[in-house]
């Protein structure tokens, strides 16, 4: 499995490669592009958040406390909203952000468990799409596109780590082979639990998207 040198570097990489896709391919703005690239980094570290102790842990746990008062305010209007408002606001969602993301890792997650899939990649890009509902359909696409490359990259990192084991002399495959781009966790529980939250998260984009209507 790579260590956190070989997840930092693949994903700066991955996001350099994104910021430039966005601005050469599509044309995004410069302020965009840096978006695209920095959520691309930031998925690359994302799936690390599942380890006890790691550097990742932390630190995306703190970005992710700090973003949270950002698209609040934006959902809410904050040219709307009072002074006091405003200061509860943000304070809440940063709180309350960094408590429930630090509850998840420590009641449903095991290291290389469920966040290390495929299915976690869908959330997180989901999540970034809907954060971005204000924003222009090209950079919410882009920006969600960037943030599932990002994940992925770690993945594949791990998975390419995982393939040989070079003790001996002998190339053969490391019993973690596999373990990091899957589709299921340890238990039914909690594969159910991340399926039925993939399928939400699904619908709530796609009514973002007006693909279909809401039906609540």
């Amino acid at each position: 499995m790579g260590n956190f040198i070989h997840h930092l570097t693949g994903s700066v990489v991955a996001g350099i490669a994104c910021g430039g896709g966005a601005a050469y391919l599509f044309h995004a703005t410069p302020i965009d592009s840096l978006a695209c690239a920095t959520l691309c980094g930031l998925g690359g570290l994302m799936p690390d958040v599942d380890s006890p102790v790691s550097k990742p842990t932390e630190f995306v746990v703190s970005i992710t406390g700090a973003l949270a008062p950002v698209f609040v305010m934006q959902a809410f209007s904050v040219n709307l909203l009072s002074a006091s408002q405003i200061l509860l606001l943000s304070v809440g969602a940063y709180l309350g952000t960094r408590f429930l993301i630090k509850q998840i890792i420590k009641r449903f997650t095991v290291h290389r468990g469920i966040i290390h899939s495929i299915p976690a990649a869908i959330i997180w890009g989901g999540l970034v799409f809907l954060a971005f509902r204000n924003s222009p359909g090209l950079v919410q696409n882009l920006a969600a596109a960037s943030a599932v490359i990002g994940f992925i990259t770690h993945l594949l990192i791990d998975e390419m780590f995982s393939l040989v084991d070079i003790s001996g002399g002998k190339f053969t495959p490391k019993s973690s082979s596999g373990t990091a781009l899957k589709f299921f966790g340890s238990t039914v529980l909690i594969t159910i639990a991340t399926y039925l939250c993939v399928a939400f998260i699904l619908y709530l984009c796609a009514v973002e998207a007006k693909m279909v209507s809401p039906i609540f």
